[in-house]
């Protein structure tokens, strides 16, 4: 009896071991999975921002930037190189689909917003190909949307092999999203705050944790132990007297009726170009041949411009020759995103609010000389408040724009621009923004993703006993993880009964409990359960009453059979869901 006792404590003092390490098992695997998709994910961006200098050296002869690159070059060849990349592109995507032909490509905002979290590798790596000789040939769009789709991707296969429910899939894609724009950006926070603000429609603490896991990883991956540096390199800027916030509100207004022309001219250019006859690569081809064209006058098109908002910044670049280069970039921003060239407008949007930013400050500069801001002012507010009048996420802007300078000074204009910007804009074209098509369901099925149900949440039960079982050896069986309560279950599967494991320790120990004694003589009767045909609305209202985590589910009010359990978690992220649904985009 004492070594029955003895054996007893022992038991019980692991338990409560493991129950102090993993208390909280939902929470730390979730980070633990957000954390290796921001680690991954920053890697498969480094990959492909290395891949672009590979290919611009292959192409260019050059790999010092696309813009520097663009300057070496002379005549022809200038106008020559984007046509070649882009038409490799094209060729790319028009016969790499043969070899997708059984999987649709999936963008990383569908699959969270309105997919089940799945992506296809096939159709992300063709388009990633794609997207790398688009952008090492000089196409001017971004290498952020390929940086983003591959972190994604790697979020997506890690919830597949997991065997994660689909809105655990959705979060996990997520994730893998906010780690692929810190890395473009040095920017975590915002960039936890882009997907859960944009894509994901709520930052509830839910999601946004996990969010911003993924994001500082892929941050401190990327920039602290691969030392990569900022993307721009942010000059001290003075922002001037009080006064002056009426100018920078002012000129939110002027960024919010300028966004829209710029979306709507991107929408008529992929109209035009989808209009066009032949086939799609000789339309990335025709793109490629604008943007060459327009280069050889102004070769700071060429690529993302990170170099040129860097002039911009440090007032490198400015009067009649900035505005040209604006106009300019413009157009093959159209061109090349019209042609369907693979990639990001994240970064030509920050390269235009530059330049109209630093354009508007040298103007005020001229029309009232008191005034104490520069062009360089100007023009960090203005990368703020172009992002937030195109996408329609003003917290996002501010924050990303602040990640970039530290500075707490930027706060207050970049503020009053950001949020005017962003209600002056939302009046044109509905209110969409420029990822409007990317939230909306692709038409193949519509809307038959959603979770009508808790069905597709059912996991199998972490610990079940038949009612026969001792509660030595249930005990004894329990999985390595703490559990809350062993469902008991009869021959038939049926669910009459639960146990505290815990409870069943601790009266062991005290004598009170018999060891060998049967559990379905010692268990509780079940309280609460669920069906698997039970509404999702109705499933969180009984999760809110019993302040429960986890509950079974039983295949019916007549059927008692157990299918397994659900988590609140999950059920949480499946009612978001259903909320992102259901706000107006």
């Amino acid at each position: 009896m004492r070594i029955r006792a003895s054996y007893a404590k022992t038991v019980q003092w692991l338990t409560q071991l493991r129950l102090l390490v993993l208390r909280h098992e939902e929470l730390t695997a979730i980070v633990f999975w957000a954390a290796l998709i921001g680690i991954a994910g920053a890697l498969a961006s480094v990959a492909f921002r290395e891949g672009i200098h590979v290919f611009e050296w292959m192409i260019t002869g050059s790999a010092g930037g696309l813009v520097e690159a663009a300057m070496e070059l002379h005549g022809v060849r200038r106008a020559i190189v984007p046509i070649v990349g882009a038409l490799a592109a094209g060729l790319v995507i028009q016969y790499g689909a043969v070899w997708v032909a059984s999987q649709r490509s999936v963008d990383y905002m569908e699959a969270v917003a309105v997919g089940d979290g799945v992506i296809g590798a096939r159709p992300t790596l063709i388009r990633s190909l794609s997207s790398l000789f688009t952008i090492a040939s000089g196409g001017s769009i971004g290498r952020e949307g390929p940086m983003v789709q591959l972190s994604a991707l790697i979020g997506s296969k890690v919830a597949i092999l997991g065997k994660a429910p689909s809105p655990r899939r959705r979060l996990l894609v997520a994730c893998g999203a906010a780690a692929g724009i810190a890395s473009a950006y040095n920017a975590p926070i915002a960039g936890a705050l882009f997907v859960a603000e944009i894509v994901m429609g709520s930052i509830a603490m839910e999601s946004f944790g996990p969010l911003l896991v993924s994001a500082v990883s892929a941050d401190a991956t990327i920039h602290r132990l691969l030392g990569y540096g900022p993307v721009f390199e942010m000059p001290p800027v003075h922002f001037g007297e009080n006064w002056e916030l009426i100018l920078y509100a002012l000129f939110g207004v002027l960024l919010g009726h300028l966004a829209p022309p710029f979306l709507a001219t991107l929408a008529w250019s992929k109209r035009r170009f989808a209009g066009l006859p032949g086939p799609l690569y000789l339309k990335f081809a025709l793109g490629g041949l604008i943007v060459g064209l327009i280069s050889i006058a102004f070769p700071q098109v060429w690529g993302n411009g990170y170099s040129v908002v860097d002039a911009i910044l440090h007032q490198r670049l400015f009067g009649w020759v900035l505005l040209a280069v604006l106009l300019a970039k413009v157009a093959s921003t159209a061109s090349t995103v019209g042609s369907g060239a693979v990639g990001g407008v994240f970064t030509p949007t920050l390269f235009i609010g530059a330049a109209v930013g630093a354009l508007t400050g040298s103007t005020l500069r001229l029309a009232l000389p008191h005034m104490t801001s520069g062009s360089s002012a100007f023009a960090v507010v203005g990368m703020g408040g172009f992002l937030a009048a195109t996408t329609h996420a003003p917290l996002t802007a501010v924050l990303m724009i602040f990640e970039m300078t530290l500075d707490h000074q930027v706060v207050l204009p970049l503020i009053l621009a950001c949020v005017t910007a962003h209600y002056v804009a939302k009046v044109y074209r509905g209110g969409a923004s420029i990822y409007r098509e990317s939230l909306m369901p692709s038409g193949d099925g519509g809307s038959t993703w959603q979770l009508r149900t808790v069905a597709d949440l059912i996991r199998p039960a972490a610990a079940v006993a038949k009612e026969s079982t001792s509660v030595q050896d249930m005990l004894r069986n329990l999985p390595g993880r703490p559990v809350r309560a062993v469902y008991v279950v009869n021959a038939e599967g049926e669910l009459i009964a639960s146990i505290d494991p815990r409870k069943a320790f601790a009266d062991i120990n005290e004598g009170l409990l018999d060891p060998h004694a049967p559990v379905g003589a010692v268990s509780a009767p079940i309280q609460t359960t669920l069906t698997a045909d039970m509404s999702l609305t109705s499933a969180l209202e009984l999760f809110l009453r019993e302040n429960e985590t986890v509950l079974p589910v039983i295949a019916g009010s007549w059927r008692t059979t157990l299918l397994g359990e659900i988590a609140r978690h999950d059920l949480m992220l499946a009612v978001q869901d259903r909320m992102t649904e259901a706000r107006p985009l």
